[in-house]
């Protein structure tokens, strides 16, 4: 398997890696209330954990994980967060992604893990990628490569619900606590318009939100470690895709020594 090579831990002598490299991976997440059975940072763990499961089978860097992003009311309502303004999030971001092309890392694949952070995402990458036309960033949401069928009610989608949460768990269980009964429920079926328009300000939360929805009885760490798998080889897949796209060689799997 290849080995992880995080940016914090590459020495200076070897600069010519953000070059080199066939991409690059930047992790970007939260810290969000997510109801007292998940932790603060499950955005976060989720895009590090993903970054470095890809990481783990294909060759390229990985940079640290973005922590601080914007979080809305629809969560600091129900509990502490710490949210960042969405201007200076949005320029933040754009520091951040020009400076990574600037090191000449002209292939960058961010992984997200916290919803709000798709608009912010895809605006920074228009906006380096205008200035560096022969760079390409990749932004892909995570959960949207995860497999169908394993949990009821919108396939368990859903803020701190059993699919984000299970696969929190898999990565790292210790600050999951799995409900033993039905109690902190909260039922959640996606409005049929979810993917058609969005509302912003009062009316965004579903009338029983509680900082979290879905029925979080349903945590499964082993159905977390197959999301885990099957959205790892679709992220491989995606990358090879999206290179050939981009004008770059695919960096095909490292193969077993």
């Amino acid at each position: 398997m290849a080995s992880v090579t995080d940016v914090l831990e590459l020495p200076g002598r070897d600069s010519e890696r953000f070059s080199a490299a066939p991409f690059a991976v930047l992790p970007v997440g939260s810290v969000e209330f997510h109801g007292a059975h998940a932790p603060f940072g499950t955005d976060s763990t989720l895009a590090t954990g993903f970054a470095r499961a890809l990481a783990a089978r294909r060759d390229c860097l990985v940079f640290p994980t973005v922590h601080f992003s914007f979080v809305p009311r629809l969560t600091t309502d129900h509990g502490p967060g710490v949210s960042v303004d969405p201007q200076v999030f949005l320029a933040y971001l754009t520091e951040v992604i020009g400076g990574i092309v600037r090191l000449g890392v002209s292939r960058l694949l961010v992984i997200n893990g916290h919803s709000e952070n798709q608009y912010a995402l895809r605006l920074a990458a228009e906006s380096v990628t205008a200035a560096q036309p022969t760079a390409s960033v990749l932004v892909c949401n995570w959960w949207r490569l995860a497999p169908a069928g394993l949990f009821d009610e919108s396939d368990g989608h859903g803020h701190g619900g059993p699919l984000e949460v299970s696969t929190t768990a898999a990565f790292s269980p210790a600050g999951v606590t799995v409900p033993t009964d039905t109690t902190n429920d909260v039922p959640y079926e996606a409005p049929w318009w979810r993917h058609a328009a969005q509302v912003v300000g009062r009316g965004q939360a579903p009338l029983d939100f509680a900082g979290y929805h879905g029925r979080v009885s349903d945590i499964d760490q082993e159905k977390g470690e197959r999301i885990v798998s099957e959205v790892t080889a679709a992220l491989s897949r995606l990358v090879d895709d999206w290179l050939e796209r981009a004008g770059g060689e695919p960096a095909r799997e490292a193969r077993q020594p």
